[in-house]
């Protein structure tokens, strides 16, 4: 009898939700005040009682659509609904992501809790409190970067009563809370209330404490969506459906190669209550597509699923979609009068977009001195061959380069980088300004162009710089006549120890004619004075003094004897 009853009530209660529209358009939907003053959702509420369906919108119509239970958009989500009751249900697979129903015709709907990821890749959260025929009673909706907590405000909460009333008791809540919180990065929200009626409070459905949640969110290398709700003590004109439902749907995706993960997971407990001749093992222990109930008139589905991991294809993998107790009325084939859906999740998730590390800046192009060496980058660092170069330290090699060894290596009167324009960095190892004499003169090429043993000024006396473009003419005669000098002849001609160039500091170069301290070079073929020359002509001097003096006298002296 009780079996009875209930196939009765579920009927009544689909009757009463076929008439539901036409009642409340006779009846004063909604009051002209809240609290004391005119509520500002009035037109909605009056809307929303009075709004016919809308057409159906075609899609693939699934076979088994008892035990396929539909996606809501194949967008990233994680999305928990408490209860739904639709009144001819649509076969089509999948549904919209339409919160409010409206898009697919579900007729009341409460506390479906839904984080999502759009299409431009921002987050969004959403709350359905409540709605009727397709328009939205009561939400709550969040962007990135807000936060909508708690219970609701006084003027929200004075709607419920009158929304209870204006439907004709189809739809009646108390003591709700919806948290919504939305960042960069995801979207977490939550639904409970104490206590819900939907379809009437004779006939309906009346479900105790109840909640969901709908989260999404990534680290940027995994995404992963969460959907669950839980029901307790689901009534049907005060007989137990149910003492519990509860569903959760998980999925995850990463891009680091890790394989995609679902999981779906429910279960019903005390289905029927006591005495009731329909529940069925696999209600409770949460085998997927447990059937039981009475076939055609009163068919029941507890934990009906629907995953990529059957190989389904409501949406890219992975996905899953959960509910944990459907009751149906007058079932045939791919249609129904009725359904009413308590505790479903479902959850599709997609792999974040690999972030584009931008490559590290090299160490000569950073505007650090990354070695501490007081100079920064190419081309100022003699450590650096090129901007592209990713250390700064210089070869180890202990020799350093001509430009920045504060020398004027090719004579030119210019030092170093940047002064000198022979230059190119700090580590160019030649100061010789290559782009005036068209390629490298032989004084600064590296080899011995006059085949003397001698490479190179200031080593090869026949250069009088490094961009001198000629090697000829090394001195390998003898000093002073023409053909070499003193500071390439193998003679110590100042007398100091010290031989030639570049051992004896008086020479400049091995073209240099003089090794004096003076540095002073003679013009060729000439003697300079050095000073053993000096000491013999001052010897002369007093010589021929002395003979001068002597002839003098001598004249004299004859002179008086004449």
């Amino acid at each position: 009898m009780r079996a009875l009853r209930i196939i009765t009530t579920l009927a009544a209660t689909a009757a009463g939700l076929l008439m539901a529209p036409a009642l409340s358009q006779a009846a004063p939907a909604c009051p002209t005040k809240v609290s004391g003053r005119v509520a500002p959702d009035q037109a909605k509420c009056a809307r929303a009682v009075a709004a016919p369906r809308a057409a159906t919108k075609l899609r693939a119509i699934t076979p088994t659509p008892q035990t396929t239970p539909p996606l809501h958009g194949t967008n990233p989500h994680g999305q928990g609904t408490v209860a739904v009751v639709d009144v001819n249900p649509d076969p089509n697979r999948p549904y919209s992501g339409d919160p409010t129903g409206r898009t697919d015709n579900e007729d009341i709907i409460v506390g479906r809790s839904r984080g999502e990821q759009r299409a431009d890749g921002t987050y969004h959260g959403h709350i359905t409190i409540a709605a009727l025929f397709g328009n939205e009673i009561i939400g709550v909706d969040t962007s990135p970067g807000q936060t909508r907590a708690g219970p609701l405000d006084a003027l929200q909460q004075g709607l419920l009563d009158p929304l209870c009333d204006g439907s004709g008791m189809q739809i009646c809540l108390s003591a709700v809370t919806a948290d919504s919180t939305t960042t960069d990065t995801g979207s977490t929200n939550r639904f409970s209330t104490a206590r819900a009626t939907l379809g009437g409070a004779a006939n309906g459905v009346d479900v105790g404490a109840a909640e969901s949640e709908g989260n999404i969110s990534s680290d940027g290398t995994c995404q992963t969506s969460v959907g669950s709700s839980r029901v307790a003590n689901a009534t049907v004109a005060g007989m137990v459906l149910a003492t519990l439902s509860e569903s959760s749907s998980t999925s995850k995706a990463c891009n680091d190669g890790t394989p995609p993960t679902q999981t779906n997971t429910s279960r019903v407990l005390g289905l029927g209550g006591t005495g009731v001749p329909v529940p069925a093992a696999g209600c409770a222990d949460g085998t997927p597509d447990t059937e039981t109930g009475v076939p055609l008139l009163l068919p029941i589905v507890c934990n009906a699923d629907d995953s990529s991991n059957g190989g389904e294809n409501q949406a890219p993998a992975p996905y899953g979609v959960r509910e944990a107790l459907d009751v149906f009325l007058l079932a045939v084939g791919t249609t129904q009068a009725a359904k009413i859906t308590t505790a479903a999740a479902e959850s599709v998730a997609a792999a974040p977009a690999r972030a584009v590390v931008p490559p590290a800046t090299p160490q000569c192009s950073d505007g650090v001195d990354n070695d501490g060496d007081g100079k920064i980058d190419f081309p100022n660092d003699p450590g650096c061959s090129s901007a592209s170069d990713n250390s700064e330290a210089d070869s180890g090699s202990g020799a350093i380069a001509q430009c920045s060894d504060g020398k004027d290596n090719d004579g030119d009167g210019k030092i170093d980088f940047p002064n000198d324009p022979g230059c190119s960095s700090a580590s160019d190892n030649s100061e010789v300004d290559t782009a005036n004499t068209g390629s490298t003169a032989q004084c600064s090429d590296g080899k011995d162009n006059d085949g003397d043993g001698k490479i190179d000024f200031p080593n090869d006396p026949g250069c009088s710089s490094a961009s001198d473009n000629s090697e000829a003419g090394d001195g390998s005669g003898t000093a002073g006549d023409g053909s070499g000098t003193e500071c390439n002849d193998g003679v110590d001609n100042d007398g100091d120890g010290k031989i030639d160039f570049p051992n004896d500091p008086g020479c400049s170069s091995a073209a240099d004619d003089s090794e004096a301290g003076s540095g002073t070079s003679a013009g060729v073929g000439s003697l300079p004075l050095t000073g053993i020359d000096l000491g013999t002509i001052l010897l002369l001097a007093f010589a021929l003094g002395g003979a001068g003096t002597g002839l003098l006298l001598l004249a004299r002296r004859r002179g008086a004897l004449v």
